[in-house]
């Protein structure tokens, strides 16, 4: 049996806007954010999508708000699939991160460097945490978190074609688990709105890229 996951990056934010990363922290969609929602649904017409699920954080709950209007799909919700937790950077300016020494292994590279947050890059702002996420993530260990819940959506829904909607540096850590790596960041690789196709093998435990 094989179940088909339509993998989307919600549509665009204030803060993807301007340049800001958010990690787990949230921003409104803007208004070609809310169109791109909807072309996520538009693109997907031709499929019977029986099931929406997407991260807790809000940008990509409205975003499946939006795809469900036209797609009529039940929707569920899992913090399991939230944006990987970059501690101090989120919130920050993109342009101002690539200037950290660790950027290009952080955010372009698929190993287990997590950023380390100290009382001198905090400047004493409290991060906000989402349902228990309070440390920042290596991008394997964000990889093997969004494995395990799409691997467990998949045996819950065996079968189906399921609309997953959550993030882009998620993402790219994931498929970088399936041995799809690239040498640039999330944020040059993924389109707000853009949607891949992967299967799941179920006699194989197995996840196979299939559009991109």
């Amino acid at each position: 049996m094989t179940t088909n996951l339509y993998l989307a990056r919600h549509g665009q934010t204030q803060w993807n806007k301007t340049h800001r990363f958010q990690g787990q922290l949230d921003s409104d969609l803007t208004d070609a954010g809310k169109l791109q929602s909807a072309q996520i649904a538009q693109q997907l017409s031709d499929i019977k999508i029986e099931l929406i699920v997407s991260s807790t954080l809000g940008r990509a709950v409205n975003s499946a708000l939006i795809c469900q209007q036209q797609l009529k799909s039940p929707v569920e919700h899992s913090v399991e699939l939230i944006e990987r937790n970059l501690g101090h950077w989120q919130g920050r300016y993109i342009q101002d991160i690539k200037a950290d020494k660790d950027y290009p292994e952080l955010l372009q590279q698929y190993t287990d460097l997590t950023l380390v947050d100290n009382d001198s890059s905090l400047n004493g702002k409290h991060i906000e945490v989402v349902d228990g996420f309070n440390k920042s993530e290596s991008a394997i260990t964000c990889a093997a978190r969004i494995y395990n819940a799409l691997e467990t959506l998949a045996d819950e829904h065996n079968g189906k074609n399921i609309l997953v909607i959550f993030h882009g540096e998620a993402l790219r850590c994931f498929l970088a688990k399936l041995g799809h790596h690239s040498s640039i960041s999330a944020y040059e690789l993924f389109d707000n709105g853009s949607v891949f196709q992967v299967t799941y093998q179920h006699s194989e435990k197995r996840f196979n890229l299939i559009t991109s």
